[in-house]
């Protein structure tokens, strides 16, 4: 018997098969195409604060994911035993009383909400939800919907809207819920304090329910929009921040997890709610971790998403043509420094209305300083949180990078030369909706819980050390340039 995990992505739907040893035996990825406009992509920019995607297009992409990945596994649909659904954190969806979409949903790009965050005391939300006040999250995103006119009957995060529609059920897993600024970290329940300071009554959220549980069977409409059969039972799942390190095996403190798609997530796993109080302002959050414990995490600048931008501006045709560039400068850029705020700066401060920059540029400047300018700014975000993370009381042994951006050895090197520690590349770099099958298995019986399935997961298989003291030297001047210009960009 078999086992589906779903990742809910921002470019694409992927899923994979696996079997009781969670061993993957087929996979396949669908982009999104919206109904409202085809020719648009995946995801709607209106103004540049606001970014949207249209529920349908998560569900067009659905059924042909699965399909796809029961093909390259020779398996069929009753082979399924469950199925999880891991996927893009921080969105809204609103939706009627049968679970149909009322708007389209503001995904975590989204930062319109920004006068609605005030409505609670950014204190009491960190101190209560371990959360910095921001209009990524979904609270102050469901405030603006509503003053905009939209009537819901409940409001989703992308996981839970698709687990709705493919049950009937309404439920959400205290991990998922955490990054909602409405989680009551010390009960894992909603917050009677945040609900009433944005005047959101719990009936309008999904019922928080164990991330491994079944949320339900897969009603006649499930059946439809999968291609599996109805009666197949769906775990409640979780989000791609948690399922990432998860299917990579970490379920215990002692490595940094950097994932890099399309938005790139640092964080940690703690034993305990550790809040950041090192700063003036909080630059990592708290969530509740499915495999126990907590995940201390920064939930990601645009990554992934800067290279594509870098890559098109530069008119290069292919990732390997950046990398090829990047390679050709020094460390350092030749004095070039990339500030990576393309959707809202999110270190060192959090400030959704910043904006990325290039600074330095001269008459000697190439594409070469430019392209590795990008990977450094990138690889120095990411440094910002390793040093507060290791202020607060979790230094780490190495750092495991996942994703799509750990590809590039080229950026995987620069990485390890950044930050003076180990980076260890998971053979399987998507690891989102393998930890997505995790969750499915544990849900179908096929392990007793997630620490049994996180211990099946592969190891490393390539380490990149950091290199010689003239490149750290080099990249630590380059580091320092970074944060003073942050720091005079933020004033």
């Amino acid at each position: 018997m078999l086992v589906l995990g779903l990742d809910l992505g921002t470019q694409s739907l992927k899923a994979v098969v696996c079997d009781e040893s969670l061993a993957v035996r087929g996979h396949h990825a669908v982009g999104y195409v919206s109904e409202q406009a085809p020719l648009r992509g995946a995801t709607d920019r209106p103004a540049p604060d606001r970014a949207e995607q249209d529920p349908a297009s998560w569900e067009q992409a659905l059924g042909a994911a699965i399909h796809g990945a029961l093909a390259a596994a020779g398996a069929k649909a009753d082979d399924v035993s469950a199925l999880a659904i891991a996927g893009q954190l921080d969105g809204c969806v609103a939706v009627d009383p049968n679970g149909r979409p009322l708007h389209a949903a503001l995904i975590w790009q989204d930062r319109r909400a920004i006068a609605e965050t005030a409505r609670a005391d950014a204190r009491r939300v960190f101190e209560i939800a371990g959360q910095v006040a921001d209009a990524s999250h979904m609270a102050p995103k469901i405030c603006w919907l509503r003053d905009h006119g939209v009537t819901a009957a409940r409001f989703h995060q992308p996981v839970s809207y698709l687990v709705e529609r493919l049950t009937g059920v309404a439920a959400i897993d205290p991990a998922n819920a955490s990054s909602s600024m409405l989680l009551d970290l010390a009960t894992s329940a909603w917050s009677p304090e945040l609900l009433a300071a944005f005047a959101i009554i719990e009936a309008e959220l999904p019922a928080i329910r164990p991330t491994c549980s079944i949320a339900g069977a897969l009603t006649a409409e499930g059946a439809r929009l999968t291609g599996l059969r109805a009666g197949t039972p769906v775990a409640v799942g979780t989000g791609d921040d948690f399922a990432n390190p998860l299917g990579a095996g970490v379920v215990a403190p002692g490595s940094i997890v950097c994932a890099i798609g399309t938005a790139e997530v640092v964080g940690a796993v703690s034993a305990t709610a550790v809040l950041d109080r090192i700063g003036v302002e909080p630059m990592v959050e708290t969530h509740v971790y499915p495999a126990g414990g907590y995940f201390i995490e920064n939930p990601g600048w645009m990554s992934g998403g800067a290279v594509r931008w870098a890559v098109r501006m530069l008119g290069l045709d292919s990732d390997a043509a950046f990398d090829a560039l990047a390679a050709s400068a020094p460390a350092g850029a030749g004095g070039v420094t990339f500030v990576p705020a393309l959707a809202g700066a999110m270190t060192p401060v959090w400030r959704p209305n910043a904006r990325g920059a290039l600074h330095g540029l001269a008459a000697g400047t190439d594409r070469s300083h430019i392209a590795r300018a990008v990977l450094e700014g990138l690889a120095f975000a990411s440094r910002d949180v390793a040093e507060r993370l290791a202020a607060m009381g979790l230094p780490a042994t190495d750092v495991l990078l996942l994703g799509g951006g750990a590809k590039s050895r080229v950026w995987s090197q620069l990485r390890a030369d950044t930050l003076g520690l180990c980076h260890r590349v998971a053979p399987n770099r998507d690891t989102c909706p393998i930890g997505a099958a995790m969750v499915a298995a544990v849900a179908a019986g096929f392990v007793p819980d997630l620490a049994g399935a996180a211990a099946l997961a592969p190891p490393a298989v390539n380490v990149f050390a950091p290199g010689p003291a003239a490149t750290r030297e080099a990249l630590d001047a380059a580091y320092r340039r970074y944060q003073n210009l942050v720091a005079r960009l933020d004033r």
